[in-house]
C-alpha cells in the first residue's frame, strides 16, 4: 500500500536534494506532522516523524526515522533505515528497510531498494523494487520512472506495477517541481491507479485510487529548512481523505 502522499514527500526531500547536487550539512535534525481527515464517519488520522540524516558525500548519506501513526483508532510505532550511495558519477543506489513492533495498522515490515541512473545531462531513469507484509497480507511493487531537469523545473513519470491479495495492479504518478533557489521547491503529485487499501486493524483491500498533493521545501538559511504538503486522496468507494503536513529541518 502508498503511503500518503505528503509523507512521501517530506521523506524523500532529502533524496530530492541530493539529486539536485545541494550540498547540505553533514547532519541533519528535522520533525513533521501530518493530519488527514477522512469522510464517511472515519476518525482521522495523525502522523509524527523524527528524521535523522547523516551525510557522508553529496550522494552518500545515511537515514534514521522513528514514526508515530494513529489510525482507525489503533495507534502504531514504526522505525525506518535507509541508505543511499553513488556506485559511479551516473549511478546511485538506495536502500530502505521498515519495521513495525505493533504493526495494528502500518505494515509488520518493508524492504526496498532503487537505483538511478543518469543517462544523460538533466535526464534520470530510475528502478526498484519494494516487498511489503502486514499481519494477513503481503504486498509486492515495482517503479518505473523518467526524470527530466530543464532550467529550474523538473519533470518526472512513474509507473508502478502492484501485486496485491492475488491480483496484478498498476500506479501512475506525474511529478512537476519548480526550484526557484537552491534548497527551495514548489511542486504537484498527480497519481491514479488501482492500489492495496487499509481498512483499519490489518483488514486490506483493492481499491481505485486518485490523489493529488501540492508540496513545498523552503530552506531558510544555511541550517534550517521548511517543508508542507496539502493532498487529497480517493480511496475506491471506501473514503476521501484529505492532509495536510509541515516540517522543519535543521542542519549542524
Amino acid at each position: 500500500m502508498k503511503a500518503a502522499p505528503a509523507l512521501l514527500v517530506l521523506a524523500a526531500a532529502p533524496l530530492l536534494a541530493a539529486a539536485q547536487g545541494f550540498e547540505g550539512p553533514a547532519t541533519t535534525v528535522g520533525v513533521s506532522t501530518e493530519r488527514s481527515d477522512l469522510d464517511r464517519g472515519y476518525a482521522d488520522w495523525t502522523e509524527h516523524t523524527l528524521r535523522l540524516q547523516r551525510r557522508h558525500a553529496e550522494r552518500d548519506f545515511t537515514e534514521f526515522a522513528l514514526t508515530r501513526t494513529s489510525r482507525f483508532g489503533l495507534d502504531d510505532t514504526q522505525f525506518e533505515l535507509g541508505h543511499e550511495r553513488a556506485l559511479s558519477p551516473s549511478l546511485t543506489l538506495a536502500l530502505q528497510a521498515t519495521t513495525s513492533p505493533t504493526h495494528r495498522v502500518l505494515p509488520r515490515n518493508a524492504l526496498g531498494a532503487r537505483l538511478q541512473y543518469e543517462f544523460a545531462p538533466g535526464w534520470l531513469l530510475h528502478g526498484g523494487a519494494r516487498h511489503t507484509r502486514y499481519s494477513g497480507n503481503e504486498v509486492d511493487r515495482l517503479d518505473f520512472k523518467l526524470e527530466r531537469y530543464v532550467g529550474n523545473f523538473g519533470h518526472s513519470l512513474q509507473w508502478s506495477p502492484v501485486r496485491a491479495l492475488g491480483r496484478s495492479e498498476q500506479i501512475v504518478e506525474w511529478r512537476s517541481s519548480w526550484y526557484p533557489a537552491p534548497g527551495r521547491s514548489l511542486g504537484v503529485i498527480a497519481a491514479a491507479g488501482d492500489e492495496a487499501t487499509e481498512l483499519g486493524a490489518g483488514n486490506i483491500a483493492l481499491a481505485q485510487v486518485r490523489s493529488l498533493a501540492l508540496v513545498a521545501r523552503w530552506r531558510l538559511d544555511a541550517d534550517w529548512t521548511l517543508s508542507g504538503a496539502l493532498s487529497r486522496t480517493r480511496q475506491g468507494d471506501f473514503y476521501v481523505r484529505t492532509g495536510v503536513s509541515i516540517g522543519v529541518q535543521r542542519g549542524f
